[in-house]
């Protein structure tokens, strides 16, 4: 009894050691369970030839389990795979050796997207006034000369009746110079008639209709006048032989016909000269009358007033609207911020809207002392751009711009660069990664990134050994640049490895290693 109640106070301790076991095995096909779920898809879809490279290695398992300290001597696959040349076109398989070139490893920056500056428009108001009517809204994309907001304006209403009455004086200058242009014609041709002394019935008959102002009754007068004087010497010369006349009273009257004469003469130079006076001062008002109407014209198109509104001034027809002060859109773009609401009193020093192009954004980054040198060939030069929100883009980007002057606090000089960006995938305010024609390592091995495996934290790279057969090789790798990856160790510049389809092979090497455990 006393080696039975003794036994069974020590299963207690039995079944703990049981389960303890258990659990810890439990834990460890769990963690290798871990490691090779995402291979196994690939690894059921070789499932037949697992299991034979299960059969193949059962009796070397077996002696790994029988000798436990050789097992754990190392830790590296079967040298061996095999895959059948058959099967590479459809695995994808291909193979090269490694290029040996010369190795630039690009430099990278921290850049941020920013607006294109040349490309945005703070938009303010010219005038004081009230806002009429909001015609966009936050975040929408307006062209060229899209109406965004108008208003109520009490100077731009004012200046554009100025404007409509400086327009009606002109027209009424015009009118009057061109009546004066004519009363300045008909009174030439009626000084011409007069001149070659033609009958004062045929002038009358011949100018009547024609308009002269007062010119026609001050000549006409002139003119009777010394017809009149000619006719009284006419008479008393053919009487003066038969002594009827006395010669004094020819000699007054041939007296007064020359007053008469030099009256008209003087009339016509007079009325000439008023004239070309009331013509000169005519040019002189339409001219006023046009400098006016410039004038208040170039006053509304500087407070931003469209040619067309100018052009289609009526006050009888617009009433209040003519107070109406519209404001559009300079270019094609996107509304960024908006600053008016309806009835809301705005001025000229406070923004109502921000239009902006986001069809191209500017790249700004900072370069450091280091890389100075750089600079200079980077200018007109394109760059890369990655962000983490577009993982599978790379983005280009044009130099434009390399600062001259270093900043004294961060040690580093501003580079700007020029992106497309109609697809809007670069947001203003974006951080990004510059990627800019680095530094040389000189001649290095190099072999493509898809060419690279991992497994357990190690590089590695599949060697073809001929025929049907592959072997891993692990890698020491370098920098990493757009052509490829460099290799520091593991492989010879005349070995061919795979550089595309790797990931079958892999999968089977992991076949065998989950075979072997």
């Amino acid at each position: 009894m006393n080696t039975l109640q003794h036994a069974l106070r020590g299963w207690p301790y039995i079944l703990g050691s049981l389960l303890v076991g258990g659990l810890l095995g439990s834990l460890a096909w769990r963690s290798l369970a871990d490691r090779t779920n995402a291979d196994r898809s690939s690894i059921e879809n070789t499932h037949a030839a697992s299991s034979s490279a299960h059969g193949r290695h059962s009796d070397a398992s077996s002696a790994n389990k029988a000798t436990p300290d050789e097992s754990h001597q190392s830790d590296t696959p079967p040298s061996d795979i095999l895959l059948p040349q058959s099967q590479w076109q459809a695995a994808g398989i291909q193979i090269a050796k490694p290029l040996t070139s010369e190795f630039v490893t690009p430099v990278s920056l921290t850049g941020k997207v920013t607006l294109n500056e040349d490309r945005i428009a703070h938009i303010y108001p010219m005038v004081e006034g009230t806002v009429d009517e909001v015609s966009v809204a936050l975040g929408q994309n307006v062209n060229t000369d899209d109406l965004l907001v108008v208003i109520h304006s009490r100077e731009i209403g004012q200046a554009k009746l100025n404007l409509y009455q400086a327009r009606l004086q002109k027209e009424i200058a015009i009118v009057k110079r061109d009546l004066q242009s004519r009363i300045a014609v008909n009174t030439r041709s009626l000084i011409q008639s007069l001149r070659k002394l033609q009958p004062i019935q045929e002038i009358e008959k011949e100018f009547r209709s024609l308009t002269m102002g007062d010119f026609r009754e001050r000549l006409l007068a002139s003119y009777a006048g010394y017809l009149k004087s000619q006719a009284d010497v006419t008479r008393l010369e053919n009487v003066q032989d038969s002594g009827a006349v006395s010669g004094k009273l020819l000699l007054t009257a041939q007296a007064t016909r020359n007053a008469d004469l030099a009256t008209f003469q003087a009339r016509i130079e007079q009325i000439e000269y008023e004239m070309e006076t009331e013509i000169l001062l005519a040019n002189q008002n339409v001219k006023e009358a046009e400098t006016r109407v410039a004038v208040d014209s170039t006053s509304l198109r500087i407070l931003g007033v469209d040619a067309k509104d100018i052009d289609s001034i009526d006050p009888a027809s617009q009433g209040e609207a003519i107070s109406h002060y519209p404001i559009r859109a300079p270019f094609n773009g996107t509304v960024i911020t908006k600053d008016c609401a309806l009835r809301e009193q705005v001025r000229p020093s406070a923004s109502v809207l921000t239009i902006a192009d986001l069809s191209s954004v500017w790249i700004t980054a900072d370069v450091f002392e280091e890389h100075v040198p750089l600079l200079n060939a980077l200018n007109k030069k394109t760059v890369s751009l990655v962000n983490e929100a577009w993982p599978d883009k790379t983005f280009q980007a044009q130099v434009f711009f390399t600062g001259e002057i270093m900043d004294e606090k961060t040690r580093t000089i501003s580079l700007r660069a020029i992106a497309d960006n109609t697809d809007r995938l670069l947001k203003p305010g974006m951080f990004v990664n510059v990627l800019i024609p680095g530094v040389s390592q000189g001649s290095a091995l190099t072999i493509p990134k898809d060419a690279v495996q991992e497994h357990e934290g190690k590089k590695f790279v599949f060697v073809h050994l001929g025929s049907d057969r592959f072997a891993r090789r692990d890698v020491q790798l370098g920098p990493t640049n757009e052509h490829g990856v460099m290799i520091r160790e593991g492989i010879q510049a005349d070995e061919p490895i795979v550089v595309q389809g790797g990931f079958i092979l892999k999968s089977r090497m992991l076949a065998e290693l989950l075979g072997e455990e």
